[in-house]
């Protein structure tokens, strides 16, 4: 399903014209730019311009400064623009880029101020999307659950606080948790970087943010600061390989560069911890940590200097777990997730129409009569509980096994036999003798 858009257009910052605009240090500036010479060798202007997302008047007035300083040269080009002159570091330039990057390797996109992120976190708050009942149906709709799940689902979401949701394995928990990223509509605009402290932290990571095409300028107005990247709200989804390393800043001890924590990737949208209680790092400290961030909307980071910050803590956060609430932590660590909502396992006409929507997806041609065998003999006369993962695995195998032998694809009594057999672990005797 994809996600409708349906949040009026982002109102994009201008683009500075000045290096007092940018909100940050000359010095900074002036250091990103050498490092940007430093691993480009010979550049032109205008391309320096493109890989530190600055307009040429901004670009000048930095490179004019680093010229004066003997840092960098024009080495050839045409026309009196900077954009049309190519540079290069001279020796002493090549000195301090080097010393530049021993502090901090970061050589992407200029960053924005602290203060600056924070207003746009805020403007474009999660807490402002409506999510009503038609709105957390029709996320929902490719799960086959009943009204009441559905239901208590929505009432959690739409709260925008804190949920966790509990069952069974296999019952659709994780699917849940993922498909609500539909109900999130809409576009945000996130930094490439942000500066705390003149230390520059990567806020955009490709494998996270999905970006909106054709969303560098503003139609019909001037340009925009090309420093911010328009993308569809995020879902950010940890599971079982979360540590407490990454609730912090993320330092790179070789090129000395900081990345964002997944809370502040995850600003504007949802964010899903996924195997709730079996991480490496147990439930009670998670919430521990988070505390403050539920109650006030910040977050308390720390440079690897020990200087500390705030940093705007704007997620809907959705904890998923096998375990019931009581295993999880105490009652006042759980207060501080209100809403908990169990998924169930389903009933025989839940799991039948899961059976039937999984037949059609891997066209294999549905039987009513076998499909009330499978429920009858694989599961009420052995007294196996259903889940809702159940149809979905057992369709797949049936259609593998077709397509290995070059038969067609049909629910029946036998390919039903077959696949419980290898899916349940019967044994080869068991399969041997349905053939």
């Amino acid at each position: 399903m994809k996600r409708a858009n349906t949040a009026p257009p982002v109102d994009y910052p201008t683009a500075p014209v000045s290096v007092e605009d940018t909100g940050l240090d000359l010095g900074l500036l002036a250091d990103l730019t050498l490092k940007s010479l430093y691993f480009a060798g010979n550049i032109a202007g205008d391309v320096l311009s493109d890989r530190l997302a600055l307009p040429v008047p901004v670009m000048t007035e930095i490179l004019a400064f680093l010229r004066r300083e003997r840092l960098c040269e024009v080495t050839g080009g045409g026309g009196l623009s900077v954009a049309g002159l190519n540079y290069t570091l001279t020796a002493a330039g090549l000195e301090r880029a080097s010393a530049a990057m021993s502090l901090n390797g970061y050589a992407g996109a200029a960053p924005v101020p602290l203060d600056t992120y924070f207003e746009y976190v805020r403007r474009q708050s999660v807490q402002n999307v409506v999510l009503d009942r038609e709105t957390i149906e029709s996320a929902l709709s490719d799960l086959v659950l009943d009204q009441t799940t559905i239901d208590l689902i929505g009432q959690a979401i739409s709260s925008k606080r804190a949920v966790l949701l509990y069952g069974g394995s296999g019952n659709g928990k994780s699917t849940a948790a993922d498909c609500l990223r539909n109900a999130i509509t809409g576009t945000i605009l996130i930094p490439y970087a942000v500066e705390v402290m003149h230390q520059i932290i990567q806020v955009f990571d490709p494998s996270t943010h999905e970006v909106v095409e054709g969303s560098g300028q503003r139609a019909g107005g001037p340009m925009s600061d090309r420093r911010w990247v328009l993308i569809k709200r995020p879902l950010v989804f940890a599971a079982g390989e979360l540590a407490a390393s990454h609730l912090e800043l993320i330092l790179d001890d070789v090129h000395k560069t900081y990345e964002a924590p997944i809370q502040m990737k995850a600003n504007g949208g949802l964010l899903v911890i996924d195997d709730f209680g079996r991480q490496h790092l147990d439930a009670a400290y998670l919430l521990n940590r988070w505390i403050v961030p539920l109650e006030k909307g910040v977050d308390n980071l720390s440079l690897q200097n020990g200087a500390r910050f705030q940093a705007p803590f704007d997620v809907i956060p959705i904890f998923v777990s096998n375990r019931p609430p009581s295993e999880l932590a105490d009652e006042a660590f759980l207060r501080r997730i209100r809403y908990k909502v169990e998924i169930p396992p389903p009933n025989p006409d839940l799991f039948l129409e899961i059976l039937r929507r999984e037949c059609e997806r891997n066209e294999v041609t549905y039987d009513e009569a076998a499909a009330h065998y499978l429920v009858d003999q694989h599961f009420t006369r052995l007294r196996r509980r259903m889940r809702g993962c159940h149809p979905r695995d057992l369709i797949e195998a049936i259609a593998a096994a077709a397509a290995y032998r070059g038969t067609d694809r049909a629910l029946t009594e036998a390919t039903i036999d077959e696949a419980c057999a290898i899916y349940f672990g019967l044994g080869a005797e068991t399969v041997g003798a349905l053939d």
